[in-house]
């Protein structure tokens, strides 16, 4: 443990508990830390609680250095132009940031009996765990909109670094959503296994949000093309917002049709023939989501029907679909490729219960008159209702 920068945070105690001027305290801070990690910052507010210092005042510390990184966002957002999907990104940071840290706060204080858990304190605890839920389209946004034009660019670690970072949100985050209630009773009984759980993934998203803000994100600023950052921003909406999105003025954030087709043509089949804009269609009005992805193991393709099971971007194609997944599946998706290479099996099926619907997902070898493997088909369905079916339908019903 470095002696020295642990004193140096134990100024910055004195000089809360002396009643400084907080700008003065973030100067101090600033000048005699430095730049300092969420990591750090925990680790160092635990050894001082040890030593008898009042959560409160490690509390204000970390207001602290909270509006440090605030302010430290907002000056690389002057960089970045409103509207830039960097912009809306590090945005999304400082407000999941202050929703982090304030549920932090309130569920921490009631658990310990600082606070009496009042029907507005729980009413205000659901409401952010909510906006955590919502986050979700923030971390795809990255994975499907951002990771991928970095890996096109040869920068594959960092994506998967940040990706697993995510794994690891989502994985406290299930915990959370778990003990949330809507009863009262039952969700002030809860807040004292929250508090644990909200402590860590305060800290775990800080640390994310820092390693995505110095990192990727000015990275992402230099690589990207004027095309990628255009198809980046109809990827962003395609896949949604959270509800606290900051809105770039002048613009309404909605799906955009940007498809473009080349010349007037029709494409042959054995069974008959079909424009290219009926065959674009026609995939997009299947009852089923397809990617095609090619022998080398690259997306080539993927339908773009309207209610979608799984989140997928333009970004994706020509990826490596072993990157389109994560890292603790991608082992069952090389089996399947390499026992449709080797001639193994033809075919593969699994089935899972995803937010209250039962999804089937089968994959197909696809292959030449030949026999040559060509690459292989994924086809996803919603099959809630089919499972439901009983008896017989016969005739037309409004």
């Amino acid at each position: 443990m470095n002696v020295e920068r642990k004193n140096q945070f134990k100024k910055v105690i004195e000089k809360i508990q002396a009643g400084d001027d907080t700008e003065i305290i973030k100067i101090y801070f600033s000048e005699q830390l430095g730049i300092v990690t969420p990591a750090e910052m925990a680790f160092f507010e635990n050894e001082l609680i040890q030593e008898g210092v009042s959560k409160e005042d490690t509390q204000r510390m970390r207001d602290i250095q909270l509006g440090l990184f605030k302010k430290s966002v907002e000056n690389q957002e002057h960089i970045v132009p409103t509207g830039h999907p960097i912009h809306t990104l590090m945005s999304e940071h400082v407000i999941l940031m202050e929703y982090a840290n304030e549920l932090d706060s309130l569920v921490a204080s009631i658990a310990e009996g600082e606070r009496e858990p009042k029907a507005a304190f729980l009413v205000r605890i659901r409401e952010l765990i909510g906006f955590l839920a919502e986050s979700e389209s923030h971390y795809q946004r990255e994975e499907n909109a951002i990771f991928p034009v970095l890996e096109k660019h040869g920068l594959t670690g960092p994506p998967q670094a940040m990706w697993s970072m995510h794994q690891d949100i989502h994985k406290l985050e299930k915990e959370l959503f778990s003990l949330n209630s809507e009863s009262d009773a039952e969700l002030a009984n809860n807040l004292g296994k929250m508090k644990d759980i909200v402590s860590e993934l305060a800290v775990h998203i800080a640390d994310h949000f820092y390693k995505e803000n110095n990192i990727i994100f000015p990275t992402s600023m230099r690589l990207f093309t004027e095309k990628e950052w255009d198809i980046a921003v109809h990827d962003f909406d395609d896949i949604g917002y959270c509800s606290y999105t900051p809105r770039p003025e002048g613009r309404e954030i909605t799906k955009e049709d940007s498809t473009s087709f080349a010349e007037s043509g029709e494409v042959s089949f054995g069974s008959g023939t079909l424009t290219l804009e009926q065959l674009e269609l026609l995939f997009n009005h299947l009852p089923v989501d397809t990617t095609f992805v090619d022998e080398h193991d690259r997306v080539r393709f993927f339908s773009e029907s309207p209610n979608r099971i799984f989140v997928r971007s333009r970004a994706i194609i020509g990826r490596s679909v072993q990157l389109c997944h994560p890292q603790d599946s991608v082992h069952i998706v090389q089996e399947i490729l390499d026992d449709f290479r080797a001639g193994k099996r033809e075919s593969a099926e699994f089935w899972l219960n995803l937010g209250g619907k039962m999804v089937l997902i089968k994959y197909f070898a696809v292959r030449n008159s030949r026999g040559k493997y060509l690459g292989c088909l994924e086809v996803s369905q919603d099959i809630t209702e089919i499972k439901n079916i009983k008896g017989e339908k016969r005739l037309l019903e409004d």
